[in-house]
């Protein structure tokens, strides 16, 4: 893109998604779990004045743990440790856990636990996975602290697959910046002033432009964003997410960017975490391969990254997921980078991503079938693999994509008439019951709108709450 072009997007960039971009930063490109904790690790040992760590998942498991300890020593030393963690995301975590971080001396703050003392909207979520260090280190992405991001296939030795990406120089403020504002909300006293640096204060650390966009509860930074640059794109965007629900505002930029021309791929799961999602997404693939986008499923246990990179120049790591939670109600964090050279290397893993996918294509007449179905034995190990993924992690995270390598097994249409035909018939189901049993139906619906009264009723009183 040519200098007023992109001068003009930056600008565009900055107003819509409030994130300034910042020269001067080294990144470094963190792939899956592994990687990613090992520089955290490494980050928190080497902190001298504070930590401050955010993540939607802590469990209470081997790497939850590691990260416990390392923390706790932290503390211990005099290092002003604070934790962010979704009080929904670690809801099986016991509180046991956190009262041992507290007794070594690390401040954890759960986030929009429900009260009725406070009354606030449930849906939102602190979805980020943010950790910041002395004013000096930073780090987004999508990986929580859980064992699930340490599983393998045991069919096709492909990883959980997840990107983050470490961030040295001003950009870091930003990260800081982020982390303070979900702090001041819920923590008991606001962020002490030192622990806040100004861009200012971070001295560069390499040559990578780089803005952090800390997407809010209805701010809607990362869509606008988003919006921007498939309006903008000129030859390629490739984008991997976990649990694309597309609103029809997204679906029709990539819609418009592929019928002009431009290479539009989405990379995501074979076998899906959360597989209620993993089936709506589906019913949405028609009107996009229609118009000629690329859709790749990843036949390791997950595709968990929300990743982008664009005509070689434009690339983001971050926590948003492209549906209307991501994009609309949660805390989020993305890092957006501006540079040819960290585009080059997320290029590469895209392609490395996609030699590790399945096609999915838009066939006529016979419907495509496996190459040959999974053996007893097979269908065994697969039950026990999902047996050790813990529940913090994401339940059934190491489902097999078994023919994920080999050919599109998925056939778009026949799909529909399944999905279709079971809503059909829950929703008949449930009419029948209606009918037959009214109070099974009226009396839970009676029970949400008095609670929803009420909450309305004392938030009213208090005058409106954040």
């Amino acid at each position: 893109m040519e200098e007023p072009g992109r001068e003009l997007l930056d600008r565009a960039m900055r107003r819509a998604c409030g994130a300034p971009l910042r020269s001067g930063n080294r990144l470094e490109l963190l792939r899956d779990g592994p990687a990613t904790y090992d520089s955290w690790l490494a980050a928190i040992e080497g902190a001298r004045r504070w930590v401050h760590l955010e993540n939607y998942i802590f469990s209470d498991d081997g790497v939850g743990r590691r990260f416990a300890e390392a923390l706790s020593r932290k503390a211990r030393e005099g290092v002003a440790v604070r934790v962010l963690y979704d009080w929904f995301g670690c809801l099986d975590v016991r509180s046991s856990f956190w009262e041992g971080l507290r007794r070594a001396g690390v401040e954890a703050c759960p986030v929009n636990a429900p009260s009725l003392r406070e009354p606030r909207d449930l849906l939102p979520r602190d979805h980020r996975k943010l950790l910041a260090v002395d004013g000096e280190y930073a780090s987004v992405g999508g990986v929580c602290l859980s064992e699930g991001w340490l599983e393998r296939s045991p069919k096709t030795g492909l990883p959980y697959r997840d990107t983050c990406v470490a961030v040295r120089g001003p950009a870091v403020a930003d990260a800081e910046r982020a982390f303070a504002g979900v702090w001041d909300l819920f923590a008991r006293r606001p962020l002490p002033p030192e622990e806040r640096p100004g861009p200012g204060e971070v001295p560069g650390a390499g040559e990578v432009a780089a803005r952090v966009v800390a997407q809010e509860p209805g701010r809607a930074r990362m869509l606008r964003a988003l919006e921007l640059l498939l309006a903008s794109v000129r030859e390629r965007v490739w984008i991997s997410d976990p649990y694309f629900l597309g609103s029809p505002v997204l679906t029709q930029a990539l819609v418009s960017a592929a019928a002009d021309g431009v290479d539009v791929r989405l990379l995501l799961p074979a076998t899906n975490d959360l597989p209620w999602i993993g089936a709506l997404s589906r019913i949405g693939y028609r009107p996009l391969l229609e118009a000629g986008v690329r859709i790749f499923e990843y036949g390791g246990p997950m595709m968990h990254a929300k990743t982008h990179v664009a005509d070689s120049f434009h690339s983001r790591v971050g926590s948003t997921n492209l549906n209307f939670s991501g994009l609309l109600a949660n805390w989020e964090a993305d890092l957006l980078a501006e540079d040819a050279g960290f585009a080059a290397r997320m290029e590469e893993m895209f392609e490395e991503d996609f030699s590790n996918a399945r096609e999915i294509l838009l066939h006529r007449g016979r419907r495509p079938r496996p190459q040959r179905p999974m053996s007893r034995s097979e269908r065994r190990d697969r039950r026990r693999t999902m047996r050790r993924v813990r529940r913090g992690s994401g339940g059934t995270a190491s489902r097999i994509g078994e023919e994920a390598l080999h050919s599109a097994t998925f056939s778009p249409a026949s799909y529909e008439r399944r999905v279709k035909g079971a809503l059909s018939a829950g929703l008949l189901a449930l009419s029948v019951l209606g009918a037959r049993h009214p109070r099974l139906i009226s009396w839970p619906l009676a029970a949400a709108g008095a609670a929803a009264g009420v909450l309305g009723l004392l938030r009213a009183l208090r005058g409106g709450g954040p």
